[in-house]
């Protein structure tokens, strides 16, 4: 069965699933009908211990993935499973000699650099500072533990614009845009340069331990070779034409290091689109339906790359629950290729009223779509 998926999920990559959307089940809400909520191991806030011993602890770590995995065996879709060695947003930033900040009950932040240094005075990093090592670490001992039979996805690399605002805190780095722009392609190119250089040694150390490399930490499962999945957050921020100048070129850097990229953003990026339609080889992209409007980034990508979307913070855009959610992306989508949709509410928002889910009814919604 999970070769079939892994078959159907390959036909979304090349954009050849005209017979329906792909899609997966996660965590639905509080109210479900047919199944239950499925709490996400690399993202939620709650379980058995708290998210600082989760994260710290390797074993329980793998625990809490494995028992995901056990939940999802019941339900129906093209959820592939997969192990994640993530630590949050604070990889490649610890790296670079920020102070790590282990929450107890949330996912651990970093403090930025101190404001008064030369950014080309940094020195590049080896590929076990900071959090890098154990990252590694962890990946090894995932393998050992379940004798490589389980993938290891991609770890959160974030992406060179979140890593370098990290880095320098957000508004000295937006300030610096302005008043140092040749320090942050300094910046920029040290970042790129460091996860490009990870990124390899971490798929070495999935394959030299009998393991299969997912080279996306966000859903669906991505083949190996089709390209490499980054978080794109900061964009939000800054115009269209200062992105073509920061980021762009890095992006691209990536993008024909690892054959493509797909990229994750939070919040309202559409205004990107432009600067999107410059990046080498986009592959596809991930985002909240509540957070960018759904039908701006449907019609504008219109399956010309795979648009994987999930509910988001449901704020400024509403759904009243997650079949009303699943209905209006099926409705307003102009073709299901490359069309997956994360039934899941994993950092997001569920409001009273939240309707009840209806899994059965999701089902018939997506397996009774088709392309026009």
């Amino acid at each position: 069965m999970i070769e079939e998926k892994k078959l159907f999920l390959e036909k979304l990559w090349n954009l050849e699933n005209s017979d329906r959307p792909c899609f997966i089940i996660g965590d639905l809400g509080p109210k479900v009908k047919g199944g239950k909520a499925i709490k996400n191991a690399l993202f939620s806030t709650e379980g058995s211990v708290s998210v600082k011993e989760r994260l710290l602890d390797p074993d329980k770590y793998l625990e809490a993935q494995l028992d995901e995995i056990e939940q999802q065996k019941s339900l129906k879709g093209e959820y592939v499973p997969a192990l994640c060695p993530s630590l949050g947003v604070i990889t490649f930033p610890s790296a670079f000699g920020c102070e790590v900040i282990w929450w107890e009950n949330d996912f651990p932040a970093v403090k930025p650099l101190e404001e008064d240094f030369d950014i080309s005075d940094l020195p590049d990093p080896k590929l076990t500072d900071g959090v890098l090592g154990r990252i590694l670490d962890y990946t090894k001992l995932f393998l050992s533990k379940t004798d490589g039979k389980i993938p290891i996805r991609l770890t959160d690399i974030q992406g060179p614009l979140d890593n370098a605002a990290m880095i320098l805190g957000p508004n000295n780095f937006l300030m610096k845009l302005h008043t140092d722009p040749n320090s942050v392609h300094v910046l920029m190119k040290k970042v790129t340069d460091l996860m490009i250089n990870y990124i390899k040694e971490f798929r070495a150390v999935v394959k030299q331990n009998g393991g299969e490399f997912v080279p996306a930490m966000f859903h669906p499962w991505m083949p190996d070779g089709s390209g490499i999945s980054i978080s794109n957050d900061e964009c939000v921020m800054i115009s269209p034409e200062m992105h073509d100048e920061f980021h762009v070129p890095y992006l691209n850097q990536i993008s024909e290091e690892f054959g493509g990229i797909y990229i994750h953003s939070c919040g309202d990026w559409t205004h990107q689109f432009t600067s999107y339609d410059n990046i080498y080889n986009l592959v596809g992209v991930e985002f909240g339906a509540s957070e960018a409007p759904y039908d701006k980034v449907l019609d504008h990508f219109n399956g010309k790359i795979v648009t994987a979307c999930r509910v988001g913070f449901n704020r400024d855009i509403k759904f009243t629950g997650m079949n009303d959610f699943v209905s209006k992306i099926i409705s307003t989508a102009k073709t299901t290729k490359g069309l997956f949709i994360n039934v899941d509410i994993t950092n997001g928002i569920t409001e009273e009223p939240w309707e009840e889910t209806d899994l059965e009814q999701i089902y018939s919604l997506i397996y009774n779509s088709k392309s026009e």
